[in-house]
């Protein structure tokens, strides 16, 4: 037997696991977008000049790259110590000071249809928003990688080195691991500058595209540029802008400013970012929304008196009991559950063989139990229902489903050890403006526990018949026959 490692999971936390599962089993694949977190006030000047800057290496925020790297020097050094240390400080000039960065966001999509499409989306990383772009008040461009990749390719002189790639990021190192060193007779030979280069060509990997995993969120794509200057340099980036993403704080004041900036782009995307329930969402900015939330007035009183400690008590005692009383629920319906399942499945072998027809799987629920009498939380005025559950199956036509017959069973139990069955038949029209739902049949029985497994063998068999009756409705509505079905159209059956 397998030991048992800790209490059963939630409802709640087995939905938070199972989308964690899905997400890190997905196959995830690299867009062509790449994109630039950044204020509004920079983005209308990268806009207006069309120009992206890159920045010098010690002006990155990762040690592993504002402090000098040495490598290692090969061939007769002699005991002047103090040259060594002279040539590791021009080559650390060469190497680093004279190394500018342009940092961008990789794009990512999923390849199965999965809950959160969104989570890997060069526009959607919360960290990148709070730290890069003005704490969701500023923008995100989003940039075509191929165009972008051939202005930098363009701008790289003869005397420099362009490489660019995304970065892989790691736990640790003891140095970089770099494949070659630096000979002291080449450097005597071609100068220390050259040598340099050569050296990061060869080593362009370890040296430029490796970061500590504490910056992993960023998902960078990098731009790395050598030449013999320790300033800023700047990439044209007018063709290869395709999209603007607003933060959700982006304030209304800023949206002239943008909106100037782009009128050298007219085929550029303006979008605004969303939140809503912990999730991004990016849609089209279809004119600005007003900063302040309405006002709702304030929230009812509680209708039960007492302190708020004593009010939070009478909760958390009401929730306590209900979970004991669902637990003995729960033991007393098992069997009864268990026989609308079986019906409902067998049910739904029948409906398989309907012509021209898709069955949906059965879907456990208590969508027979009319509204009113559904299940309320604890403490809630009125009937107790400590237990509700049920089970329903769906044929729709084909090749659209217009029309949809549903057949479900649900039992609930109250009080006494009594047991109240349901039963429902509904055939769905699938209309331009929404969808109307026609009852066809519904039924209601209370009954002892002990008696219930005759109770429910009755009533799927009267769900049964029913669903063989609509047939001839649910075949009317989708076109299929042309007269009349015999008999009424709507039924109703209670017993108590």
């Amino acid at each position: 037997m397998l030991a048992n490692d800790g209490p059963a999971l939630s409802r709640a936390e087995a939905y938070e696991s199972y989308n964690e599962l899905e997400m890190a089993a997905t196959q995830w694949s690299a867009t062509n977008d790449l994109f630039h977190y950044t204020s509004a006030q920079a983005a209308a000047i990268i806009l207006a000049t069309g120009k992206l800057r890159l920045s010098p290496y010690p002006k990155t925020n990762d040690l592993w790259e504002t402090e000098p790297h040495s490598p290692t020097l090969s061939g007769p050094m002699g005991d002047d110590i103090d040259a060594a240390f002279a040539l590791w400080e021009e080559l650390d000039r060469h190497l680093r000071l004279h190394t500018k960065v342009g940092c961008l966001t990789r794009d990512f999509v999923p390849a199965a249809d999965i809950l959160n499409r969104d989570v890997a989306r060069g526009w959607s990383h919360l960290a990148l928003w709070s730290h890069y772009g003005d704490k969701y008040a500023g923008v995100c461009l989003r940039l075509d990688q191929d165009k972008l990749l051939e202005s930098f390719r363009r701008h790289a002189g003869p005397a420099a080195f362009a490489f660019h790639g995304p970065v892989r990021y790691l736990n640790g190192q003891n140095s970089a691991s770099t494949v070659s060193d630096v000979d002291l007779g080449q450097v005597k030979e071609f100068g220390a500058d050259a040598v340099a280069l050569a050296y990061a060509a060869k080593n362009k990997d370890p040296l430029f595209f490796r970061k500590h995993s504490d910056w992993a969120y960023e998902s960078e794509y990098r731009l790395v540029l050598l030449n013999q200057s320790d300033d800023y340099d700047y990439i044209d980036i007018r063709d290869a802008v395709t999209g603007i993403v607003l933060g959700n704080k982006f304030p209304e004041q800023n949206l002239q400013m943008v909106q100037e900036a782009l009128e050298s782009y007219p085929d550029v995307e303006v979008e605004q970012l969303r939140f809503h329930q912990r999730r991004l969402f990016c849609v089209p900015l279809e004119g600005f929304p007003p900063g302040d939330r309405p006002s709702f007035g304030p929230t009812p009183p509680a209708q039960r008196e007492g302190s708020l400690a004593e009010r939070l008590l009478a909760l958390q005692n009401a929730e306590s009991k209900a979970e004991s009383a669902r637990h003995d629920a729960e033991v007393l319906a098992c069997t009864p559950l268990q026989q609308l399942e079986e019906g409902i499945r067998a049910l739904e072998a029948h409906l398989r063989l309907w012509p021209g027809t898709k069955l949906h799987p059965t879907s456990d629920g208590a969508t027979a139990v009319p509204e009113e009498e559904r299940q309320r939380r604890p403490g809630i005025p009125g009937e107790k229902i400590h237990y509700q559950s049920g089970f329903c199956c769906q044929v729709a036509h084909l090749p659209l489903s217009s029309e949809t017959l549903v057949a479900s069973a649900a039992l609930q139990v109250l009080d006494g050890e009594r047991l109240r069955l349901h039963a429902l038949v509904v055939i769905e029209h699938v209309h331009d403006t929404g969808n109307e739902q026609e009852e066809f049949w519904s039924d209601r029985r209370e009954v002892d526990a002990p008696d219930a497994p005759a109770a429910v063998a009755a009533l799927m068999a009267d769900l049964a018949t029913v669903v063989h009756d609509a047939r001839a409705a649910f075949d009317q509505a989708r076109g299929m026959v042309d007269e009349e079905p015999s008999g009424k159209a709507t039924q109703s059956a209670t017993a108590d």
